[in-house]
C-alpha cells in the first residue's frame, strides 16, 4: 500500500500539516520560544538556530522520509526505442521504487537494480547485444536524471516506473508538507536530530541520537502499515512521553 499518482491523470494527494505548524512546535522543543506562550515561528530565544536553517533541515528530512518509506511514489511509462540503453528520468525524480519492462503483446518482468560494475562483470557483451532488459541502473555514474537498462531492448516495448516524486519545497511559511499527516511527527523529530547534530554550538549528541531514534519509530511504523512488515521490537528505554 502507499498513495500513488497514476501520471498524468491523477494529482498527489494533499495533507492538513503546514511547515509554520512544526516549525512552532519545534521551537517549543528547543525552548527558543522564549518569553512568548505562544511560539510564532519566526523569533528564536537565541542565536543558536536560526529559521532558515531550520527549514533547510525540515526540507532535507522531507526528502530523506519519503525516500526511506516510499509512502507517496508516481507511476510513468516510457515506450522503448530497441537497442537504445538510457532513458531520461522524471524531472521530478528523487529515488526508484521499481522498474519493469514489456515487450510488445509480451509478459511484463520486473528488472533487478544494477550498476556498472555488476553489469561489465556479470553481462559482459551487454553493450554489444540486444535482448529483453533484465537489469537497470539508475547510479551516480550515469548523467543526471538518467536510467539505463540492460541488455539494451532488441525490440519495441514499454517501460514503466514508479519512483518517489519529489517534494514540495518547504518555506516556514505555511506550507502544507508532503507527508501524510499520521507520520508527521517523523519531520518533526528528524529535523531536530539533524540541528542537534550539526557541528558547532548547538551539536547535542544525546539530544540528537533521541531524536533520531523517534525519527526511526515513524520510518518503521510506515513501513509496516505500507508492506504489511511487523517493526523490529525495541528493548528497555523510555516511551518517550
Amino acid at each position: 500500500m502507499a498513495w500513488v499518482n497514476i501520471a498524468p491523470t491523477v494529482t498527489l494527494p494533499t495533507w492538513n500539516v503546514t511547515d509554520l505548524e512544526l516549525l512552532k512546535r519545534i521551537q517549543y522543543h528547543l525552548l527558543e520560544n522564549g518569553n512568548n506562550i505562544d511560539a510564532d515561528g519566526t523569533t528564536l530565544l537565541t542565536s543558536m538556530f536560526t529559521i532558515t536553517e531550520i527549514v533547510n533541515a525540515m526540507n532535507t528530512r522531507q526528502q530523506r522520509f519519503l525516500k526511506d518509506t516510499g509512502c507517496i511514489i508516481v507511476r510513468a511509462s516510457e515506450a522503448v526505442i530497441p537497442q537504445q540503453p538510457r532513458y531520461s528520468l522524471p524531472a521530478d525524480w528523487i529515488h526508484t521504487r521499481r522498474i519493469t519492462y514489456q515487450p510488445f503483446n509480451g509478459t511484463i518482468t520486473a528488472l533487478y537494480r544494477s550498476d556498472a560494475y555488476a553489469l561489465d562483470m556479470g553481462l559482459p557483451d551487454w553493450q554489444q547485444n540486444f535482448d529483453n532488459p533484465t537489469v537497470y541502473n539508475d547510479g551516480s555514474d550515469l548523467p543526471t536524471l538518467t536510467v539505463e537498462i540492460a541488455k539494451a531492448p532488441a525490440n519495441v516495448g514499454t517501460m514503466t516506473l514508479l519512483y518517489v516524486p519529489q517534494p514540495t519545497t518547504l518555506t516556514g511559511l505555511g506550507v502544507n508538507i508532503s507527508i501524510p499527516d499520521e507520520f508527521e511527527s517523523a519531520l518533526l523529530w528528524g529535523t531536530m536530530a539533524d540541528l542537534l547534530s550539526s557541528e558547532g554550538e548547538p551539536t547535542d549528541n544525546a539530544r540528537a541520537s533521541y531524536c533520531e531514534s523517534r525519527y526511526q519509530l515513524c520510518v518503521d511504523l510506515a513501513k509496516a502499515l505500507i508492506e504489511g512488515i511487523a517493526p523490529a521490537p525495541t528493548t528497555g528505554g523510555s516511551n518517550g512521553r
